[in-house]
């Protein structure tokens, strides 16, 4: 009896290891801290850099400076290699930078898109006389076809070291010849003084000269179309629909009803609207809604004034040329300033726009109310 037990333990101990030796082992995550792996953003596009280069400064060749010989400094650089260096010597006060580009380059911006960005180092401010200028020519010359900048208005913004300038061409004096032509930029010119004799040597450097685009303005809302005070429609009162709109919470109806073949939209603004664009660069746009496209008559006009009026300081485009372009529904117009027509008194003030109208027929007499809308009126930079 006493073996048979001895047996019977030894048989549940055999069973036990073995069911234990074929347990799956269970090993834990090398990566012990429990955060999930960072979830890459592919919905944001890579900014690009499609800024135009004057000159990286990495090399001497053809930079002249006061006092003597430009220096490459490879070290403390912005940008590349290295960058150019004049002293001021002791006894002395005068500073220039000037170079002639072996071949003119086009900087594909405008007198209104563009900027001149640099780097400049200042070893001490305190010491600069608020005087010279920074000049940028077409003619490789520092006096004709020029833009420049006062460092009176520059040096005060100023720090010890480096400074990132970025100068908009719309800040800039132009040469009373009409300035540069900014497809064939080839000369720079930056100079300036100190207030006393320098008491010791005094470095300055300039480094990664280039041309860049302005962003854009934000668009200019004109008018949202989500109120009808103001407004006028031929043929009735404008009604606001808050179905089926384009922006925020309706938009402006007007009805050619049965019989009739007229209708306008008109609206001078409670206050003047700032476009903060230009003629080479603003755009009118807004969302146009069209029942039957083929009923339209190829006549009419869109007009924006800054003379509370459709006749005098305006620009338009004509609804001829637009028609052909629409669907039946919502169409989003999108009209150049540049390519409208502009009143003979010179056009409108810009920085002033206060009325905008639309009007347009039908071929015949209407057989059925047609319900036109806008809505989302802004204009923006192109």
């Amino acid at each position: 009896m006493k073996l048979i037990k001895i047996m019977m333990v030894c048989s549940i101990f055999v069973i036990a290891i073995t069911v234990i030796s074929c347990k799956k082992e269970v090993y834990k995550s090398r990566d012990t801290s429990m955060l999930k792996p960072p979830v890459i953003d592919t919905t944001t596009p890579p900014v690009i850099d499609t800024s135009v280069v004057i000159d990286n400064c990495d090399k001497v060749d053809g930079w002249q400076v006061a006092g003597g010989d430009p220096v490459l400094v490879t070290t403390g650089k912005k940008e590349g290699t290295g960058y150019i260096q004049g002293t001021i010597a002791t006894g002395q006060n005068f500073m220039q930078f000037i170079k002639t580009l072996p071949a003119p380059v086009n900087t594909k911006v405008t007198l209104s898109t563009g900027e001149l960005k640099f780097w400049f180092y200042v070893q001490d401010v305190s010491l600069l006389k608020v005087d010279g200028q920074i000049q940028f020519s077409s003619a490789a010359d520092p006096d004709n076809k020029r833009i420049g900048w006062g460092m009176a208005g520059i040096i005060p913004t100023l720090k010890n070291g480096w400074n990132l300038l970025q100068l908009k061409f719309t800040d800039g004096y132009m040469s009373g010849d009409g300035g540069p032509d900014f497809t064939a930029m080839n000369f720079v010119k930056i100079f300036f003084w100190t207030a006393d004799n320098a008491a010791s040597n005094q470095n300055y450097g300039i480094d990664d000269i280039r041309v860049a685009a302005l962003p854009p303005p934000p668009p200019v809302e004109i008018d949202n179309c989500d109120k009808v005070d103001g407004w006028q429609v031929a043929g009735g009162d404008p009604v606001l629909v808050t179905t089926g709109k384009k922006e925020g919470i309706g938009y402006i109806q007007g009805t050619i009803v049965t019989g009739q073949n007229f209708m306008q939209f008109i609206k001078t603004l409670p206050a003047p609207v700032n476009t903060t664009v230009t003629m080479t660069t603003g755009q009118l746009q807004l969302w146009f809604y069209v029942p039957d496209v083929s009923l339209l008559k190829a006549d009419g006009q869109i007009q924006f004034s800054s003379a509370a009026d459709p006749d005098n300081k305006r620009i338009g485009w004509g609804l001829a040329g637009i028609i052909p372009t629409l669907k039946n529904g919502w169409n989003l117009l999108k009209l150049n300033f540049s390519d409208s027509y502009v009143s003979g008194d010179g056009g409108p003030d810009l920085t002033a726009m206060n009325y905008i109208k639309i009007f347009y027929w039908t071929t015949d007499n209407t057989t059925a109310d047609q319900g036109y809308g806008i809505d989302d009126i802004k204009v923006v930079s192109k």
